[in-house]
């Protein structure tokens, strides 16, 4: 295995919480049912030996996933994960603990844990001047991909049937969301984006899809959103907020009117597998989910009420493509 990027790292931690969550898990299982085992030992609902076998089979199967990726498990209680690196022409591991919220420290391969340094902040996050290069980059071939208006069309069919004064689409991309947004008839919709050939291949698309010049397109940075404080009625984001981290979510509460609605999309975190350029965008602050459940905990922990979530699920020629499509209301 080669040596891994900060970014890559942390994707590949984002890629592995599932994995490590499952593990923790099921350690305690495991250790409570050695415990009833014993000489003496108290009985457990979690069964007798056949369950403490099966425990032990199932860890050692996720322990070896952990390992596949090229990372380190350097400790099992608590967790220590290692992602060997070079930082500064020096041999690294970046370094994760169990309870860490995401991948800050690292040490120097001579060193060991008593070494462990949080990571500068050079190395911390991508400028938006890179990010919008990257989805440039990619623009003039982004509608060839028909999943983005599927993924559209469920977001604004969960937002209901009322016309929106006001509705802010963020994360735009070439407006596919937003000419998605005209069958409610607002009456205006902002369409924001960093990437500044993103809008122009939406702009070239509204002379036909939008003749009533109904959007607004602006080259903005979406977190904060350039609309005041309840000043949208909903707000739509196709399967960006995972690049944008839950500071948007907050920023989606402070910019809805109480009642506003607000659909996003995510990708499942067992599915979500970004070029490393892309994976360096990436948050570490927002954990993908992999259940509707853990979906539905993103929007009301932000303070969101009235949670829905459902999977959408798109078979096409190579893959089956799905995405939680999440719906909400500001209270």
């Amino acid at each position: 295995m080669g040596l891994f990027t900060v970014p890559e790292a942390r994707a590949e931690l984002a890629r592995l919480r599932p994995v490590l969550d499952e593990l923790i898990r099921l350690r305690a299982d495991a250790a409570e049912l050695a415990a009833s085992l014993r000489p003496g030992g108290r009985e457990t609902a979690l069964g007798g030996m056949p369950e403490w076998k099966a425990a032990q089979a199932r860890l050692d199967d996720l322990m070896t996933t952990v390992q596949r990726t090229g990372a380190e498990l350097k400790g099992f209680a608590p967790l220590l994960i290692d992602f060997p690196a070079e930082l500064d022409g020096a041999d690294v591991l970046l370094c994760w603990l169990e309870g860490d919220p995401e991948l800050r420290w690292y040490h120097r391969v001579d060193l060991g844990f008593a070494g462990r340094r949080r990571l500068p902040d050079r190395v911390a996050a991508v400028s938006e001047e890179i990010a919008a290069g990257l989805f440039d980059g990619v623009a003039a071939h982004y509608d060839e991909d028909d999943f983005h208006g599927l993924v559209a069309d469920a977001l604004v069919d969960g937002l209901g049937s009322t016309a929106p004064e006001r509705v802010l689409d963020v994360a735009t991309g070439t407006g596919v969301a937003a000419f998605a947004a005209l069958r409610l008839e607002p009456g205006e919709v902002l369409a924001i984006d960093i990437s500044p050939g993103m809008i122009a291949q939406a702009e070239a698309k509204a002379a036909t899809r939008d003749p009533g010049k109904i959007i607004t397109w602006q080259v903005a940075s979406a977190v904060p959103s350039p609309v005041e404080d309840e000043g949208a009625d909903a707000v739509l984001c196709a399967s960006s907020l995972h690049f944008l981290g839950a500071a948007a979510l907050r920023d989606w509460l402070r910019a809805l009117r109480p009642g506003g609605r607000v659909g996003f999309s995510l990708p499942l975190a067992s599915a979500f597998r970004p070029s490393a350029a892309f994976a360096a965008l990436v948050p570490t602050d927002l954990k993908l989910p992999e259940t509707e459940d853990e979906a539905a905990e993103l929007a009301s922990e932000a303070g969101f009420t009235e949670v829905t979530v459902k999977r959408l699920d798109v078979e096409t020629p190579d893959r089956t493509r799905s995405v939680f499509v999440v719906h909400a209301t500001r209270p």
